[in-house]
């Protein structure tokens, strides 16, 4: 198993006493949650919220996360594993690629070890009307969602997130009261993940339908993520975010090479002051290699520069980076290209 992910000292002088090791003499809860919900629902953005770290990668892109995450949460009196999940789709598999059943089936295996659920939920409002024009409803995929939630059996809360975009909160009512109807008996939280709003009310709501129990990872493990996988994410979130709508979610990273300088003397000796980064992006087609590199290797250097401030920041160390682009036909469509790319499922690892 990797080692896990521990908190960098520069980062954890800066935490709020929320974020400090629980000191509570009340009994300990903690356990395994799950953020699930249809794809874009903003599932990532809360967990970097909560954590007040951006473990997650985000973009408007549906479908960016891929893998199930966790990140440890710790809280007077409670230690929270909170695990974000590839957003659950509702068609049939028939015709998807390997890469949505990939991402399916991490979702699903990731909700059956846990010990509650965050169905992650947005309002609905038809395409062309503005909020103030309509009463925000749930999604008809929000709702079969939530049905599927229910019968699992687990613990529920559920969070009504960016509700920043309405005017008056008052219009959630409504909503409310459906997925109340829906899901009786579970905590109904309004959030807007992107400013931290209603975090601190629905971490309340989980802690308490956690087990009482000792703390499940030590006081300085951020995830169990290696570092080369954090890496590889930012990179592409960094793709993500500088093409939008130019290439399509099949953009894989995988890291070459990663080689570490430590220092020999002075203060910082023994400890590391660098890193040499080799990376490449897979793409499917010459085409979207073209929009990467882009004219005169514009594209390629932009990403570059804004990917190695991210993983310098991550790593706590100068950061060299340098990437490839290359192209890997129809990677996303069979499992061997999957498990080429490092999507495999841990079930099989």
């Amino acid at each position: 198993m990797q080692a896990p992910f521990m908190q960098s000292p520069s980062k954890n002088k800066e935490a709020s006493p929320a974020s400090s090791p629980p000191t509570s003499p009340t009994p300990l809860r903690s356990g395994f949650v799950a953020l699930v919900g249809r794809p874009n629902v903003g599932k990532s953005t809360l967990l970097n919220s909560i954590l007040g770290e951006h473990l997650s990668i985000v973009s408007p892109k549906p479908q960016t996360t891929r893998n199930r995450i966790l990140g440890v949460k710790n809280l007077p009196g409670a230690q929270l594993a909170l695990v974000d999940t590839p957003g659950l789709h509702l068609t049939s598999i028939k015709g998807r690629t390997a890469l949505n059943r990939f991402m399916v089936d991490e979702a699903q295996q990731a909700v059956e070890g846990v010990d509650a659920v965050l169905l992650v939920v947005n309002m609905h409002v038809p395409e062309g009307k503005a909020t103030d024009e309509v009463t925000p409803s749930l999604s008809s995929a929000d709702e079969q969602i939530a049905t599927q939630i229910l019968g699992l059996g687990k613990p529920l809360v559920v969070a009504i997130n960016k509700t920043d975009i309405v005017p008056d909160k008052r219009m959630l009512l409504p909503m409310i009261d459906s997925l109340a109807k829906k899901l009786p008996g579970a905590p109904i939280v309004p959030t807007a993940a992107i400013k931290g709003d209603g975090v601190e009310r629905l971490l309340a709501e989980l802690i308490a339908l956690l087990p009482e129990g000792d703390a499940l990872f030590s006081e300085d493990v951020l995830t169990d993520r290696p570092e080369r996988f954090l890496v590889s994410e930012l990179i592409r979130e960094q793709v993500f975010l500088a093409t939008q709508k130019e290439i399509p979610y099949a953009v894989a990273v995988t890291i070459d090479s990663w080689e570490e300088r430590i220092a020999d003397h002075g203060k910082r000796r023994g400890e590391r002051i660098g890193v040499q980064i080799d990376a490449t992006i897979h793409v499917e087609k010459p085409g979207q290699k073209k929009i990467l590199v882009g004219e005169g290797g514009q594209m390629i250097r932009q990403i570059g520069t804004l990917a190695r401030a991210q993983i310098a920041e991550l790593l706590g160390c100068g950061v060299h980076l340098a990437m490839f682009v290359r192209v890997d036909e129809d990677w996303s469509q069979t499992p061997a290209g999957l498990r080429k790319m490092g999507y495999e499922s841990e079930a099989r690892r």
